[in-house]
């Protein structure tokens, strides 16, 4: 220290300003890359094509919905504060129902061949035979053990009630996790702000459609998505009351949460930074010691439980985190077979973590500076560039995949994904708005724990960790709740420059109208711009009624001589294409394959086909004529001639970690044995000729935009600057002694604490 020197409060106070001046520059800075990556998010997916015109659309629209939100918090100032509890009311009746009618109309979707698909398949056994089953995924994995007993609990008690239809509970769950987050989250922005902020946040978190999306898919990320809500709620209650009970609440809540999501850990160094600039240094060391004694309690009082079940750690087995590490600096930062075999293959946690550290080293060597620059600009992509998240990663297996599951969820969610785009980029923007907040008011306050969180979240999976799309989901109810306060801060300088100007409030008027005006006319331009290439342009389209894109295991299925294959499947519609994948062509042979209608014996194709050569699949074009739809058909392989030895090796869904029944709705049988929950690689479907969607849904699609602009028009007509200050200082008036007594009394214990 230098002579001299002394750490007063005043000196404090100016080096916490400076850090979290500095730390503002750093988060607008990463999210601002966020941001520009999300305007040309089509390279995330390879499409490299016509990035201008989608970014200008992207930015159109996304005005356009910040235009609305505006309006629609203009008009809610109309309203009392029970009638716009009512309306919020209203939207979350919605958003339920939203819930209920996915679950309902999309119940064919079952879990991936994946993690989640994993724990599903463990969860039954354990229903079953009540102890852990002997698939090593568990040990190689065992941060998936909790999830996997919380799906067993869930099913257990579900069947005292006799309720045994599993994808509604997980889905049910799901919802409810996400739908209790959303009302913690609206109580917060009512207690921080007032109602009318409260009723747009709803309306915000109604637009961010993967959230809702993702209850199809049970797993880590979507069980504990209420968890940053309720930590950052109890945060709120001790920030107001001092109450140490509040601490070890958070402390068991995300002892708990990390037990299901063990990333969730990332709040608790984002929140020790950010009670450091709001809490004296003893407070501060207190409240992490207990929320890291509750977190040690909760981990060990877990591994009794596990043990209980019969799981039992296997250090030869499981993955160390350098592993995740590893991940992160491969190509892509993504998960690939290599980086995984080559930690599975170490015979001990030791040898593990020294091939892999070694194998770090020698990336980051080889990568160079540039190399790094160009990783972490693929991982900044890969996990934060698309608002989608990477929901229909996890969805696109179905029993029953319908033309809305298509658009939703499959082959042709590319319209859908370029909506939640839209949306997501206005997240963005309103959060790097929400970066001012510091800068006006000078107060430490949730608005800068939120952004240490998502820092230190992008921080982490950018630099550190393996990239996914589905890791930035977790906070994304932070982000939804970072924008309010970016749109509340971007409402209170459309208010200053209107209050510096009181002759400009006409000039206003007729500002807003032409720019309503002037985007109106660009929607109509975009709309008749793209409405050749999607409505009228014919190309092939392909109309699925099974899409069994799965091949797992070691082994196929072999047509030679001596087998002939089977495989089963339900014509619930019309189709002219089978295609199958092949996993190895041995020797030259022609082969024969038919397809049977079960319950009439009417041959429906016929026909002998050869295979020379390897190919990935093999495709089979049927007439399929006024076949009855519904029934039960067959397709037959056999080996009618060859050379010696010539054999066709089809891909199946086989067993990896486990077996799992991947079209429930066939049977794959060779030489008259049934293979138990295994089914061919298979697709079936309708191709023909068509646009990519009809005139009608086309138009419909731009309505929401325009009715949007229509209702930016009618409240800016209505409503004036003069009308709308009278009405907000009237309503005003009974909450300005109330905030000005909470803000005495905050700033006080500030004070006390530093």
């Amino acid at each position: 220290m230098l002579p001299g020197f002394r750490w007063d409060v005043s000196t404090i106070l100016r080096l916490k300003q400076s850090l979290i001046t500095l730390f503002s520059i750093a988060f607008a800075s990463c999210f601002l890359a966020v941001l520009a990556i999300g305007f040309l998010y089509p390279m995330i997916f390879q499409h490299y094509t016509g990035l201008l015109p989608i970014a200008l659309s992207l930015a159109m629209f996304a005005l356009i919905v910040i235009l609305f939100f505006l309006a629609v918090y203009r008009w809610l100032v109309r309203f009392t504060d029970p009638t716009i509890n009512k309306i919020s009311a209203g939207i979350f009746l919605i958003m339920v129902l939203l819930e209920v009618t996915m679950i309902i109309t999309f119940h064919s979707i079952i879990p991936p061949i994946i993690d989640g698909g994993h724990t599903y398949v463990e969860a039954l056994y354990l229903l079953a035979h009540g102890h852990a089953s002997d698939s090593i995924y568990f040990k190689i994995y065992p941060n998936n053990i909790p999830i996997t007993l919380l799906r067993y609990f869930l099913y257990s008690g579900f069947g005292l009630a006799h309720i045994s239809n599993y994808m509604l509970i997980d889905r049910a769950f799901c919802a409810l996790m996400l739908l209790a987050g959303i009302f913690l989250s609206w109580k917060l922005v009512g207690k921080l702000f007032d109602a009318r902020t409260a009723c747009l946040f709803l309306l915000i978190a109604l637009t961010c459609l993967p959230l809702f999306f993702y209850t199809m898919y049970f797993y880590t990320d979507t069980v504990a998505i209420i968890f940053p809500i309720i930590l950052l709620y109890l945060w709120y209650l001790y920030s107001q009351k001092g109450k140490i009970r509040y601490i070890v609440l958070i402390g068991l809540a995300l002892g708990i949460g990390y037990l299901i999501r063990p990333n969730l850990i990332l709040f608790l160094p984002a929140l020790a930074i950010y009670m450091f600039f709001v809490l004296n240094w003893k407070k501060v060391l207190i409240n992490l010691a207990i929320i890291g004694m509750l977190i040690s309690a909760t981990n060990f009082a877990s591994q009794g439980v596990e043990r209980h079940f019969g799981y039992v750690q296997d250090p030869s087995l499981s993955m160390p985190t350098y592993n995740w590490i590893l991940l992160g600096f491969s190509r892509d930062g993504g998960y690939n077979h290599h980086d995984y075999q080559l930690s599975r293959l170490q015979p001990n946690q030791t040898s593990k973590k020294q091939a892999e550290q070694l194998e770090i080293k020698k990336r980051v060597k080889a990568y160079g500076i540039a190399g790094l620059a160009r990783l972490w600009a693929i991982k900044t992509a890969r996990t934060w560039g698309a608002g989608a998240h990477g929901y229909y990663w996890y969805t696109h297996l179905s029993s029953h995949p319908t033309k809305a599951y298509q658009y939703l969820f499959n082959h042709k969610n590319q319209l859908t994904i370029f909506i939640i785009q839209v949306f997501y980029l206005v997240n963005i923007i309103l959060l790097l708005v929400s970066v001012f907040r510091y800068f006006r008011t000078k107060q430490v306050d949730l608005n800068l724990l939120i952004q240490i969180c998502l820092f230190g979240n992008f921080i982490f999976y950018v630099f550190v960790w393996e990239a996914e799309p589905r890791y930035s989901m977790l906070f994304t109810p932070f982000i939804l709740l970072g924008s309010v306060f970016g749109f509340k801060e971007l409402v209170h300088a459309l208010n200053m420059k209107k209050r510096d100007d009181p002759q400009g409030v006409q000039i206003g008027k007729r500002f807003r109208l032409v720019l309503a005006g002037s985007l109106l006319a660009a929607v109509f331009l975009c709309a008749y711009a793209g409405f050749f290439d999607y409505t009228q342009a014919k190309s092939p389209q392909q109309s699925y009624i099974v899409d069994q894109r799965y091949s797992v295991g070691k082994k196929g299925i072999t047509v030679d001589a001596g087998h002939s294959i089977t495989q089963t499947f339900l014509a619930y519609d019309q189709y002219n294409r089978v295609s199958i994948g092949i996993r190895d062509v041995r020797g030259a042979g022609t082969y024969h394959a038919t397809i049977k209608n079960m319950r009439t014996g009417k041959v429906i194709f016929s026909k002998d086909f050869s295979v020379t050569k390897a190919k990935s699949k093999v495709t089979l074009k049927v007439n399929h004529g006024n076949s009855a739809i519904g029934d039960e058909e067959i397709i037959k392989i056999t080996r009618i001639k060859g050379s010696p030895g010539s054999a066709l090796t089809f891909n199946i869904s086989g067993k990896a970690y486990d077996q799992r029944d991947a079209y429930p709705d066939g049977r794959l049988i060779q030489s008259d044995m049934t293979s138990t929950k295994k089914d061919l690689q298979f697709m079936i479907y309708q191709t023909e000729s068509g646009a990519y969607i009809s005139s009608t849904a086309y138009w419909i699609m731009f309505i929401l935009p325009i009715l949007m602009l229509i209702w930016y028009a009618y409240v800016s007509l209505s409503m004036d600057g003069t009308e709308t200050d009278r009405i907000r200082r009237k309503r005003n008036q009974v909450r300005t002694s109330q905030n000005g007594i909470r803000i005495m009394r905050e700033e006080q214990l500030r004070r006390k604490d530093y």
